[in-house]
């Protein structure tokens, strides 16, 4: 019987197409507030309390909870785990924002050029987005009469998955993927802030304004989950009816305040079940690249561009219209953005490492001048 441990170690799976069907659940789901509103009720809402779109980042976010965690694991250094990192998520999302600033922007802001440029909130839309500290989702005068005003509302998920990924280096940094016991000790901590904001939440009105750490909580469940599954990957079998249990949990707790952690734990099994089940088809879809990423960070903007251009637009509508450039957008973005800017992780890393140890020689010897 295989374990995800057995599989993990095969180069060919099927999360390149399981996160680029993520991506168009993202773009299917936000169809219905960005051409109807922000009160339309979005595919899965009514059904399970989580809408699609809110389905896909869970999605994300637990399949890169386990290829994060087996990143760090396999990289030579701490600091060449971040360059990478750094370069799957800032090339791309650089390019999207001086795309959005400097092109979507300036065509159809309602303000004049010099005073669009004057501004200091299209500076800050860029500033803000590119340091991921307090996020900007709009540009002056730009879509403000679009059912849903903004630029690039998708965004929202790099902060937390940027921070995931510090989390995910200081653990790999003191060996805790190695030793079984730092990691379950890092489980238990963790598991007991977790219970620890859930009953506050239900029951005080103490964490009201705590939306960060709401979001936080909500949203590292899924990446912890897929860590976890990293670190026990040699003792979890790859068999569907491994998931069954976990489903049955989820329907048992359907409609209790529990309902979210059941299903997410289920949801995870059955993501990585469908991960590792190979087939020849997905197969070649792998040789195509990953452009998940790139229709993510693009879907928004066309779809806002659409609603302004086509007042009244549905969501069927937009969505078949915005697919194919969002995919056109995320070819483009792979090949010429992302894949060539990987492709810098060992040369940056051993520039990092050359200064660094030069840095640590000139201590060192300032140090024995001074003694």
């Amino acid at each position: 019987m295989n374990t995800l441990g057995d599989l993990a170690s095969i180069r060919n799976n099927n999360f390149n197409l399981i996160r680029m069907l993520a991506a168009t659940a993202v773009l299917i789901s936000h169809s219905y507030p960005l051409a109807l509103g922000r009160e339309a009720i979005e595919p899965l809402s009514k059904w399970i309390g989580l809408s699609l779109g809110e389905l896909a980042v869970i999605t994300f976010f637990c399949v890169s909870g386990f290829f994060i965690s087996l990143s760090r694991d396999r990289a030579a250094s701490t600091m060449d785990f971040f360059i990478a990192r750094f370069l799957r998520i800032y090339p791309g999302l650089t390019l999207v924002l001086l795309i959005s600033v400097l092109l979507i922007g300036a065509l159809f802001t309602t303000l004049g050029p010099s005073e669009y440029f004057s501004s200091g909130e299209t500076y800050g839309y860029l500033i803000h987005n590119l340091t991921l500290f307090s996020m900007k989702f709009q540009l002056p005068g730009v879509f403000e009469n679009n059912p849903w005003p903004g630029i690039n509302g998708s965004l929202w998920t790099l902060f937390y998955e940027v921070t995931l990924y510090v989390l995910v280096g200081g653990l790999g940094a003191f060996a805790f993927y190695s030793e079984g016991r730092k990691f379950a000790g890092f489980l238990m901590f963790y598991a007991a802030l977790y219970v620890t904001f859930k009953v506050l939440m239900l029951n005080t009105t103490l964490l009201e304004d705590f939306h960060c750490a709401e979001f936080f909580f909500t949203w590292s469940l899924p990446f912890v989950l897929g860590m976890s599954f990293y670190r026990y990957r040699d003792y979890i079998p790859h068999r569907f009816i491994g998931f069954l249990p976990f489903a049955t949990l989820a329907v048992c707790t359907w409609r209790t305040p529990y309902f979210f952690e059941c299903f997410v734990l289920a949801w995870a099994y059955l993501i990585f079940y469908l991960g590792f089940a190979t087939r020849p088809v997905t197969d070649r879809y792998n040789q195509l690249g990953d452009y998940s990423y790139g229709v993510y960070i693009y879907a928004f903007p066309i779809q806002e561009i659409l609603a302004h251009l086509f007042k009244g637009i549905g969501p069927v509508s937009m969505m078949l219209l915005a697919f194919p450039l969002a995919l056109l957008a995320a070819i483009f973005s792979w090949h010429l953005i992302e894949k060539p800017a990987m492709a810098w992780r060992h040369g940056l890393a051993g520039v990092f490492s050359s200064g660094l140890d030069s840095l640590k020689t000139r201590w060192i010897r300032a140090g024995k001048g001074t003694a």
